[in-house]
């Protein structure tokens, strides 16, 4: 999959600001009934609590069971405010029956 999921926001105050927006976005990219598993965050330029961010998410890889996601907040200019990598588990598909 290489769909990419993208929302405009203003950057949150606070010392999980870049958590705060990556998480529920690569949380949507991994799709519904997906829980979490892990959530890894590198920081890049900082930057003032409102100023405007491009937040962007989409899905590295999926097995039946296991969902790899990438995502990235950048000012508007391009600049990486933070990346960040998540794995997601959601419940097997039930095998239909022929």
């Amino acid at each position: 999959m290489t769909d990419t999921l993208r929302q405009d926001a203003a950057f949150p105050g606070g010392p999980a600001a870049a958590a705060c927006l990556l998480e529920p976005l690569l949380a949507g990219a991994a799709g519904a009934g997906a829980e979490p598993v892990s959530l890894t965050l590198d920081y890049g330029r900082s930057i003032a609590a409102g100023d405007p961010v491009v937040a962007e998410a989409w899905i590295d890889r999926a097995t039946r069971t296991l969902v790899f996601a990438h995502a990235r907040l950048t000012t508007q200019n391009g600049d990486l405010v933070a990346s960040g990598s998540a794995v997601f588990r959601r419940e097997a598909p039930v095998p239909v029956a022929a």
